[in-house]
């Protein structure tokens, strides 16, 4: 009787958590807030900012990374998303200014 209860509470805890995890939107809303604290961004740079990182679901939890060198970006977990590298932030905000900055 207990095993059942113990495995019924572990399943359920499983699939609370999954129904839990951020979404790929929930990873993007929350990485446009942390870019467009300067000056908003345009459509096109947005594009080639979502080119370039890539989406993570572990059932539990979710990470957004970067395609090139995997460096984790942001993690997800029960609906909350943190900012792991705050560098990469920074990088692609300078990256950008220097690109409006060029046109």
């Amino acid at each position: 009787m207990f095993s059942r209860l113990f495995l019924f509470a572990l399943i359920a805890g499983l699939v609370y958590l999954n129904y839990t995890t951020p979404t790929i939107e929930d990873h993007k809303a929350f990485l446009l807030t942390q870019l467009q604290q300067g000056y908003p961004l345009p459509d096109e740079m947005q594009e080639k900012i979502w080119k370039d990182v890539d989406y993570s679901n572990f059932l539990v939890c979710s990470f957004m990374k970067t395609r090139l060198d995997s460096k984790m970006i942001t993690s997800g977990y029960l609906k909350k998303v943190k900012l792991i590298n705050n560098k990469w932030v920074d990088e692609v905000r300078a990256d950008l200014q220097r690109q409006s900055n060029s046109y």
